[in-house]
């Protein structure tokens, strides 16, 4: 390998490795460093409409045409067929709490489109396979790499030259880094950064990991009601299942592989030992094939787990957040810098709005103004989008409450993706620079903190968002929407 650099990324995600294809392809000497070697488990798996916006954008915007066949799930088929993920047609949601068949169409159910046809729909992406095809694809744009070989050391004091330990014994030297290691945060453990997680409000716990064998949960909700409620306006297998249980709530994403994501994520509440415990509950639940909850447990008794090994992987708090500019020759990658929740799948969307922005920064001359607006943005979408789901979990305990918090977070989302539509690149996604659209936010929580009634909550969430509401939000029969996406 090398020893000098322009740029050196820590880890080799996703976003790292794009971002290292992205700098090549502009002239740039990237090392790509890792700790772990391809192809490895990896969660966060659920794409949105925002996400296959921007991924069209890098791919137009530097030449990268494989970029825009992900953004589809037709395009990635015909073109990438190799490459495993799901289709992920848009959101899904059943209440299992006090469990009984549904009296009318949405009582206890929650099906909402993100795109008009399977072709066109969203994905799940298969991070062993997706990570895997990326990281070569960085490979062969020039990008030198070094698997399986940890940082160890960064030395940041020359603000024009930083330096770099690998385990291996070799010291490399760039211009700048880029700490896209996700948890591992490799740049603060390194450098004793504090994080400033207490800074949020989520406060969630997971257990998860993939499966063999899971059959269909639509199969079994029509079956019960005698019709087809979980197959319209698509079959709610097809996106990003979430089943309301008792103390939380369970993903479930499928993809063609065979192979489903199923995690459990659960509020913490109390001190230390209640938080053990309420992990360890979450943890059972998937060891023990949901056997509380008859109707999951119906699709799950006979699946196999099969990765990341022979155990379920478990996170004692899913949230973290750290200061994204820790030098200003040294920034995180908003997966490495924030985490805040997977209920409204933001994850893979902020990732590719750091690719973006990073290379954006690294690609300009003078970059003092854009570190600065990076950290604000980065900020500012974490804060809000905390907000965002804090309020979801305070209304879990209300089926009708819960439906109007998502529906407030589906009004962010579609109107960035009108934008984003239009040609526009928002200083900050899901409406984080709209000062009205945020106290709406704020009014929102209020109304789901009161003691209104359900009815009530629901109508006046329906005016809090009016003025962004583009797409029919609380207009849905039966709780169900057609089409809500501007693809």
């Amino acid at each position: 390998m090398s020893l000098r650099f322009d740029v050196a990324i820590i880890g080799s995600g996703f976003s790292g490795s794009i971002l290292a294809r992205v700098l090549a392809s502009r002239g740039r000497r990237v090392a790509l460093l890792d700790a772990a070697k391809h192809p490895r488990f990896a969660i966060g798996e659920s794409s949105t409409p925002i996400v296959d916006l921007l991924l069209r954008r890098l791919g137009q915007q530097y030449g990268l045409a494989d970029l825009e066949n992900l953004s589809a799930y037709g395009r990635w088929q015909q073109t990438l067929p190799e490459v495993a993920c799901g289709m992920k047609r848009g959101f899904s949601y059943f209440d299992h709490r006090h469990w009984n068949l549904e009296s009318h169409v949405g009582q206890r159910s929650l099906i909402v489109a993100a795109s008009p046809t399977d072709e066109n729909s969203d994905t799940h992406w298969y991070r062993s396979d997706v990570d895997a095809y990326l990281f070569q694809k960085a490979l062969d744009a020039g990008v030198e790499a070094r698997e399986g070989v940890a940082v160890t050391s960064l030395d940041l004091s020359d603000s024009s030259q930083a330096r770099l330990g690998l385990a291996s014994g070799d010291r490399i030297t760039a211009g700048f880094v880029v700490d896209a290691s996700g948890a591992a945060a490799v740049s603060a453990r390194l450098l004793g950064v504090a994080p400033m997680t207490d800074r949020l409000n989520t406060k969630t716990c997971a257990a998860f990991a993939h499966f063999r064998g899971v059959e269909s949960y639509s199969d079994v909700f029509n079956s019960l009601h005698g019709d087809h409620r979980a197959s319209e306006p698509f079959d709610a297998d097809a996106a990003a299942q979430h089943h309301l249980i008792d103390d939380g709530w369970a993903w479930m994403l499928r993809m063609n592989n065979g192979i489903t994501s199923v995690g459990v994520v659960s509020p913490l509440r109390g001190n230390a030992s209640t938080h053990h415990d309420t992990l360890q509950r979450a943890t059972g639940v998937l060891n023990n094939r949901f056997s509380g909850v008859a109707t999951i447990h119906q699709v799950f008794c006979d699946s196999v787990l099969v990765a990341p090994g022979s155990n379920v992987a478990t996170i004692g708090r899913v949230q973290r957040l750290h200061d994204p500019v820790v030098a200003n020759n040294c920034l995180m990658t908003p997966a490495t810098a924030v985490t805040i929740d997977p209920l409204h799948s933001t994850g893979i969307a902020h990732a590719m709005a750091g690719v973006t922005r990073l290379a954006d920064i690294l690609l300009a001359n003078d970059s003092r103004e854009r570190i600065e607006h990076y950290r604000a943005s980065i900020l500012a979408e974490a804060f809000h989008i905390d907000q965002l789901i804090a309020m979801a979990y305070r209304s879990m305990h209300s089926f009708p409450r819960f439906t109007a918090s998502c529906m407030v977070y589906f009004a962010a989302a579609i109107a960035c993706e009108e934008r984003i539509g239009r040609g526009e690149m928002p200083d900050r996604l899901w409406q984080a620079d709209d000062e009205s659209f945020l106290a709406a936010v704020k009014r929102s929580a209020e109304v789901i903190d009161s003691d209104t009634d359900d009815g009530q909550v629901v109508d006046q969430l329906r005016n809090v968002i009016a003025p962004w509401n583009t797409a029919g939000l609380f207009e849905g029969a039966g709780n169900r929407y057609a089409y809500t996406a501007t693809k």
